[in-house]
């Protein structure tokens, strides 16, 4: 059997088709976008936690970022809204509350939530990080 130009070519035009879509997701560096201190004894990641939502309930509707932490079953949750900046940037404190209960809802992440947060088809990540002791920040890496 004998292979011809035409035959080689395409194989070789499909194996770089396929290796074109093997590449990993690539993203920019994290950027810090909300940090909430948290009553002492709050520390380690199985007392926080955080999600990412849309905020239909805000005027204009917006997305929310809430951190919620624990410090012997109470503890203090924080509310944080993109401002006019963007998403890619510090969100401000929207409010929050002292002693709340804990644990919060099962839809809240413990490290990292995925979410495609400027509508350009892709997934952001989020990932929740005790940036000093009893003080949570999360950061989103935008993907590119």
């Amino acid at each position: 059997m004998q292979t011809t130009k035409a035959q080689l070519t395409l194989a070789l035009l499909a194996l770089g088709l396929y290796a074109g879509h093997a590449g990993a997701e690539q993203y920019d560096p994290p950027l810090n976008v909300a940090t909430l201190a948290c009553p002492a004894g709050s520390t380690g990641y199985s007392n926080a936690r955080f999600i990412v939502f849309p905020s239909f309930g805000s005027a204009p509707p917006n997305w929310r970022l809430t951190i919620w932490c624990s410090a012997g079953g109470s503890g203090r949750r924080g509310h944080f809204e993109p401002g006019s900046s963007g998403v890619f940037t510090t969100w401000p404190y929207a409010g929050g509350a002292f002693g709340v209960g804990w644990p919060p809802s099962p839809s809240y992440g413990n490290q990292l939530q995925s979410l495609d947060i400027d509508n350009d088809g892709d997934l952001d990540v989020f990932q929740l990080v005790e940036t000093s002791a009893n003080t949570w920040s999360v950061f989103v890496s935008k993907a590119l």
